[in-house]
């Protein structure tokens, strides 16, 4: 997603500013998970995605998934506002309707976003579209969509919907559910030639011949054998899945049929089973990759994927997924292990029937259903956003001629890990803004021109300023 240039600079007087900026994280006490009304009694509507608004503080996006409305819920006047990014005509009947929105990495400046969709009518389609935000970065403008992708479907159920631009590589993806009714009886989930079952990764920025979008070059069917789009195959119904932002891991919880739920790490090429695998059970070849964590139905109906957290690096949950099922309202915080499974820790059971998951920019964790149609989050000392809790050093270390300049949304040079395998990226304000490691150097969509302080993180190494520009 766009070339990378890192320089050094030799001179720059941007030290001003910068004294806060070096920061030391506090340790925090453990403590039980509570939930809280995020919005003051600000109900929505079967809300079915919840995230931070590019580049706008204190700014989100609400996903009403039968009104078809992307609201943007801003703070005016000591009051909690909704402003209509979008308002698309959606079937609503059963799963469908308004299921996944994602921003275009560089949304600053070319306004795009993204939508998938269940058009209203009789007949059944799976849609992504592309569409533009007006000169305030606010509303949709007058530019007429683009359909990306279009997929008929027969049933009404096991859409998936989910949509996300990965952290790491900035192409978009799409986790979609095996069409529906019960059983596979169209035998998707293992059919490489239909998008159906899968993930899909697709490039927003290219246009291949015939298609409305670019097929990455290491799609496991690019040169053939089935569909380029198709980056993961045998999936159920993926309702819910999300990037860690830090090591680009996708987390995903796969929805059952009769006996279990799983959670999946999707990983480029593999097969998650479904439907000759349900959970670790059934026909497996050697080829399809089991979940990292699992249950019975005796525990829990219906999964429902969540999200990382990346907030305060001192929290014991740093680096925790957490996860919830549906229909009996358990709750659990997922870690992974050298096995290849999960150590997996019981939580309090969550306030509603959860449907989404989702993270503010800061890392807060929030959480929403369609009952009661609150949005809640996680309070905890364990869970605090990466800006609570600093102390400010009261010297900034010499950084003379150890200035860096990074085009957004390039990779961060080998250089300023300074023998550190991962680290923190701060403002000039204090706040912590990003993480990155040798492995994953990409830096987030988030990071906006400016200048930050890059920190070593859990080892030995001198801090460096970034540029971003």
């Amino acid at each position: 997603m766009g070339n990378m240039i890192i320089q050094k600079i030799s001179k720059a007087n941007v030290f001003a500013g910068l004294a806060g900026a070096f920061a030391l994280l506090a340790g925090t006490a453990s403590a039980e998970i509570t939930f809280k009304d995020a919005f003051s009694g600000t109900k929505f509507d079967r809300p079915v995605f919840f995230g931070s608004y590019p580049g706008k503080a204190q700014t989100y996006v609400v996903l009403e998934a039968h009104q078809g409305l992307a609201l943007v819920v801003s703070r005016k006047d000591n009051a909690w506002v909704k402003d209509t990014l979008a308002s698309i005509s959606v079937n609503q009947n059963n799963e469908m309707g308004f299921l996944g929105i994602a921003f275009h990495p560089d949304f600053a400046s070319n306004r795009k976003f993204y939508v998938s969709y269940d058009p209203s009518g009789n007949s059944l389609f799976n849609i992504v579209e592309e569409r533009v935000a007006d000169s305030s970065g606010m509303k949709e403008s007058s530019t007429p969509p683009r359909t990306l992708i279009k997929i008929t479907d027969k049933y009404s159920n096991h859409n998936g919907g989910t949509l996300a631009f990965g952290p790491k590589d900035g192409y978009l993806y799409f986790g979609i559910g095996d069409g529906g009714s019960g059983g596979d009886p169209d035998g998707n989930g293992q059919n490489t030639n239909v998008l159906l079952a899968k993930f899909l990764r697709i490039d927003v920025d290219k246009k291949d011949t015939g298609l409305e979008y670019g097929i990455p070059s290491d799609n496991p069917y690019a040169a053939g054998g089935g569909r380029g789009e198709i980056y993961a195959i045998g999936m159920r119904n993926p309702w819910k899945w999300s990037f860690d932002p830090l090591t680009g891991d996708l987390w995903a919880g796969d929805v059952g049929q009769d006996a279990t739920e799983e959670v999946d790490l999707i990983t480029l090429g593999g097969n998650y089973g479904w439907k000759v695998m349900e959970g670790p059970s059934g026909t497996n070849n050697g080829k399809m990759t089991l979940p990292v964590y699992s249950y019975p139905h005796a525990t829990g109906t219906c999964i429902i994927g969540g999200v990382v957290f990346r907030g305060d690096p001192a929290s014991k949950y740093y680096g925790t997924y957490f996860t919830a099922d549906y229909g009996s309202k358990k709750f659990w915080a997922l870690k992974k292990n050298g096995t290849g499974l999960a150590t997996v820790e019981a939580l309090p059971n969550t306030p509603t029937n959860i449907s989404t998951f989702g993270t503010d920019a800061e890392g807060r964790i929030y959480m929403a259903g369609p009952d009661n149609g609150i949005i809640y989050s996680l309070e905890s000392p364990d869970l605090t956003p990466a800006s609570t809790g600093l102390k400010v050093t009261p010297k900034l270390p010499d950084l003379s001629g150890r200035i860096f300049a990074a085009m957004q949304g390039g990779r961060l040079a080998d250089a300023l890990f300074n023998g550190a395998e991962s680290v923190e990226i701060f403002s000039t304000d204090g706040q912590r803004r990003d993480t990155a490691s040798r492995s994953h150097p990409r830096l987030s969509p988030r990071i906006e021109p400016g200048v930050y302080l890059v920190r070593p993180l859990r080892g030995a190494g001198r801090p460096d300023l970034l540029m971003v520009r």
